[in-house]
């Protein structure tokens, strides 16, 4: 596949969409491909699936886990695809390497410095965005039946939902990318799934 291809939704809090991502970069640098990631609020469809209140996670009053992480991303994303992208993965290795918090201010700007953002501009920012985006990502991925993160999703449609346990070594990730495209050309296989066990089951 060439690059652009690739639709990967992510919600800052699940330790399978960190993992997934990491492993994505690791081909993004090889040079095979170029992910666009979108957003999956997992609260939201918590909410949706388990019969909360009435109105979504982004219009609630009360402080809901995860939307302030998502916030902070588009904030990061007004200086561009390169810097979002920068700050997706900055934020992801804070939360999910260095044990910081997803939501707080303190890693959101730890997170911008580290990506090389204009502090300023993205302070300015993260206290102005709305969350129109997560919301009509999040509308998108609900449309094509995506109930989980990481999902990637291929122009044609087709998508899938993995876990991965462990982070994927440099050596081994474009190989695990060959053998899931490859099985990605196979129509006919509709799911792939091994029984789950305490190690899978782990976050």
């Amino acid at each position: 596949m060439t690059g652009g291809e690739l639709t990967v939704y992510i919600d800052f809090l699940c330790p399978w969409a960190y993992r997934g991502a990491m492993w994505l970069d690791e081909v993004a640098r090889g040079g095979r491909i170029q992910p666009a990631y979108r957003f999956f609020s997992l609260m939201e469809n918590h909410r949706t699936r388990e019969g909360g209140p009435a109105i979504p996670v982004w219009e609630q009053e009360s402080p809901v886990p995860g939307l302030q992480a998502f916030r902070a991303a588009i904030a990061a994303r007004s200086q561009g695809p390169e810097a979002g992208d920068r700050f997706r993965r900055e934020l992801q290795l804070a939360r999910h390497r260095d044990a910081l918090k997803a939501d707080d201010a303190a890693t959101h700007e730890l997170a911008a410095q580290r990506a090389g953002l204009d502090l300023a501009r993205f302070e300015r920012d993260r206290l102005s965005a709305g969350f129109s985006l997560l919301a009509a990502d999040h509308a998108q991925a609900v449309a094509a039946g995506i109930f989980g993160v990481p999902t990637l999703v291929w122009p044609e449609g087709r998508s899938y939902y993995l876990k991965i346990n462990d982070l994927i070594p440099s050596e081994r990730a474009i190989p695990l990318y060959d053998a899931i495209e490859l099985v990605h050309r196979f129509g006919e296989v509709v799911e792939i799934k091994t029984p789950e066990s305490e190690g899978t089951l782990a976050a």
